[in-house]
């Protein structure tokens, strides 16, 4: 049988990616609880098409170490928060790299090492508070190479490393700053893209676009059996969905009659930080990009005299106190995430109030 030739590959390879997506929008569109969520998954589709082709074809683990953006105000995955800014580069097998940078003034800085695999992703992390940082606010972290006692990431079999860096103030805070230097392999030009690679590429993205959407979904409709009523975000969760283990997580999904909305009653303990803020069907914070109330965090929340947090989720803002607009949608989901809580974390108490 004659070898195929470049065009049979890339057209195979194409025809094979087509298909899925057609699959994956329609599933999408049956899945979705509504007809803005089902708006929302459609573009949720492409949002993630577009960091798995960055992941895999523009910054792939044989080119030398970039960074660039996982998740943003326009990409959203496994209920990305709107308060966090998210850098990633992807790491050679056996790969050696320094990161330097400045320390800033954000609440909390991590560094998270995760293996390409559907579980047990997390292999190594490390925050602020686990490296030095010198005097003028300068820091040097060693990622990869000869084990070390102070600022050292491990890597294993890591595939790709996250950096998180968590803001109060998202537009004023004064922020970390990062620089990644590959040291082994030596860093070379990056080679030309040819069909093979092009084509295994393809079959890669198609296969990460539909495990993330499926785990996305399996997700909500867990949550959906418990309507109005937080739920404990468990270990392997975290790690299947690439979370922070210094993080502790609580969901909830939201289903409604119109004239409802939820209030929330928390007590948070001391911590780094604390947020609760909105999510679509696809875990995927709502927009906030022109200052709309989706996310309330430790020092934009007001507290009553006993220190009670109350926050109303619905389409009207009541004037005063906490706001979590929902644009008039019936169905949405919560996430409270607790930065390195100190003891432990009081129920969140949710109740359904007419309006």
């Amino acid at each position: 049988m004659a070898e195929m030739t470049d065009h049979e590959k890339l057209s195979m390879a194409w025809d094979g990616f087509v298909d899925q997506l057609r699959t994956l929008g329609h599933d999408a569109l049956a899945s979705a609880p509504n007809d803005a969520d089902r708006v929302d998954g459609l573009r949720f589709i492409l949002r993630q098409l577009a960091y798995r082709e960055e992941q895999f074809i523009e910054f792939p683990r044989t080119a030398e170490a970039e960074m660039f953006w996982p998740e943003s105000p326009t990409r959203k995955v496994f209920a990305d928060c709107p308060d966090t800014i998210y850098r990633q580069f992807s790491v050679a097998e056996g790969g050696t790299y320094r990161i330097t940078g400045t320390r800033g003034a954000s609440p909390y800085i991590s560094f998270t090492s995760y293996r390409a695999a559907v579980t047990d992703r997390v292999v190594a992390d490390l925050h602020d508070g686990e490296i030095n940082v010198a005097a003028d606010g300068t820091f040097e972290l060693m990622v990869g190479g000869p084990p070390s006692n102070q600022n050292w990431l491990d890597l294993g079999d890591a595939a790709f490393v996250v950096i998180r860096e968590y803001c109060h103030d998202r537009l004023n805070d004064e922020k970390a700053t990062f620089e990644v230097e590959q040291l082994s392999p030596a860093p070379a030009h990056r080679a030309e893209l040819d069909a093979d690679t092009f084509a295994g590429a393809l079959g890669i993205v198609g296969l990460g676009l539909t495990w993330v959407n499926a785990a996305t979904v399996r997700l909500s409709e867990e949550l959906k059996i418990r309507p109005n009523q937080m739920n404990e975000g468990a270990a392997e969760l975290v790690s299947e969905m690439a979370g922070t283990p210094h993080n502790h997580y609580q969901l909830c999904f939201v289903q409604l009659e119109p004239g409802q909305a939820p209030e929330l009653e928390l007590d948070p303990p001391a911590c780094r930080y604390w947020s609760v803020h909105l999510n679509n069907w696809w875990l995927e914070s709502p927009e906030y990009r022109d200052g709309q109330s989706v996310c309330i965090n430790d020092a934009q929340a007001h507290r009553d005299a006993d220190g009670t947090v109350r926050i109303l989720v619905g389409p009207d803002d009541p004037g005063a106190g906490n706001w979590l607009d929902t644009k008039g949608r019936l169905q949405t989901t919560l996430l409270a995430r607790y930065l390195l809580p100190e003891g432990e974390l009081p129920p969140i108490v949710t109740r359904v109030i007419e309006i």
